[in-house]
């Protein structure tokens, strides 16, 4: 532990929950984000590497690391200047992503050290290769995928023509939006919005205990079961959407809650739903932990009509969007829900997921995302939902506190709520 450098700044609330987290449970505790690709053709290693160096000096997130004062409060300072990469030049093509992703998802950061971010390359061919990006959740969310992605290529491109990567700025920085959120913060603390937050949730039940769940351990590894619907239904969807007047995330999380409600007969939901900060057009291209939970709480009577539920889902979204800057930790707070290894407040979730999607195509290669790997959560049950519903939703559980078939047939009911929610 050293003297912390004057140009640190606090951790924000979202932050200093996940930082608490990962004391606990270094490496298990469900924030480590591991994105990995399938790059085929004649790939530059060495104009990679230079521009994963480029990237990290564009992008301040990437230069953090977690400083501590002498009393052991959390600080973010933004100074390192190396990249952890390495370089595995010999795989059989037909290794399991699993397998390659190894410990890299779960092994711990050094917090204090930095960089709160590793990638490893792996040749598995000739002219195939597998890139994992471990980013700890401390500097990055859904939304800086695209973010990080659209920056390498654009630094790949311009190492390989063998000059600097000219960049636009952005016109804010990472730490600007940093002060500016802690800001925020104290303000809602010191008025009555935490309270009127919390007094929202003082009588919904907050957790679900449906057949089929039972007890575990906590830093649990997680599973993906899609929900089972075709591009054409996805698109059906999106339209009935349009006609009632609400987004495919208002709609899937009235349908949601609907499913849940009929699995207990109980017509209240909490979903913890990941929400980012960025109605600032200029953090479009910024990195970082720009994210705070909120609390939706959503009504629907367990008999009620599909399109009606997804309509609720509408309410709850926008009353929760209204408490936006209130921090979530305050709110369990507020509600007297003491800490734990998981979230205090609800074990249902309900995320958006910024990942990009598709193949893209530059200088020679054909780059391919992969199916998420490596994955922990902190709930029993997470609705996934990629932005848009580019495609089918998924669940995010527990596999080892599930009784075999049981998310998977809620994941059949959640679609077959969705083909029932139709264009009028």
């Amino acid at each position: 532990m050293g003297s912390v450098p004057s140009s640190a700044l606090a951790l924000t609330a979202t932050q200093q929950g996940i930082w608490l987290a990962e004391q606990l449970e270094p490496g298990e505790s469900g924030y480590h984000d591991t994105a990995v690709s399938r790059i085929v053709g004649d790939l530059d290693a060495d104009a990679l590497r230079a521009a994963l160096a480029d990237v990290q000096r564009h992008h301040e997130a990437l230069r953090c690391r977690i400083e501590t004062t002498a009393d052991g409060v959390p600080t973010q300072v933004f100074d390192v200047d190396r990249v952890d990469w390495s370089y595995r030049r010999s795989a059989r093509p037909d290794t399991p992503v699993e397998r390659l992703v190894g410990l890299d998802s779960s092994e711990p950061f050094d917090l204090g050290s930095g960089p709160l971010w590793r990638v490893r390359l792996v040749r598995t061919g000739p002219a195939e290769h597998i890139l994992i990006v471990v980013t700890h959740h401390l500097v990055t969310d859904g939304w800086s995928h695209g973010v990080f992605l659209r920056t390498l290529l654009a630094c790949y491109l311009a190492r390989t023509r063998g000059i600097r990567p000219a960049l636009p700025d952005p016109g804010l920085r990472y730490g600007e939006w940093i002060a500016d959120k802690l800001r925020r913060e104290r303000d809602a603390r010191q008025s009555d919005r935490v309270d009127r937050a919390a007094a929202r949730l003082v009588d919904a039940p907050r957790r679900w205990s449906p057949p089929g769940l039972t007890a575990g351990p906590a830093g649990r590894r997680a599973a993906l079961v899609p929900v089972p619907l075709s591009a054409a239904e996805c698109e059906t969807f999106r339209q009935a959407c349009r006609g009632l007047g609400v987004t495919t995330y208002m709609g899937l999380a009235g349908l949601f809650a609907l499913g849940v409600a009929r699995g207990t007969g109980v017509g209240e939901v909490v979903l913890a739903a990941p929400v980012a900060h960025r109605a600032d057009p200029r953090t479009a291209a910024l990195m970082g932990c720009m994210i705070e939970v909120v609390p939706v709480h959503v009504r629907v009577d367990p008999a009620l009509p599909a399109r009606e539920a997804a309509t609720a889902g509408r309410a709850a979204t926008l009353e929760a969007l209204r408490h936006l800057d209130v921090p979530y930790r305050e709110v369990t707070r507020a509600l007297r829900v003491p800490p734990g290894d998981e979230d205090p407040l609800t074990n249902l979730s309900f995320e958006e997921f910024n990942v990009p999607l598709g193949r893209h195509r530059l200088a020679g290669l054909e780059i391919e995302p992969l199916p998420r790997v490596g994955l922990r959560t902190r709930h029993d049950l997470t609705l996934s939902v990629p932005a848009g519903l580019a495609r089918s939703p998924e669940l995010l559980v527990p596999a080892d506190r599930w009784q075999p078939g049981t998310v998977a047939a809620f994941a059949t009911d959640l679609a077959d709520l969705v083909r029932a929610c139709r264009p009028a």
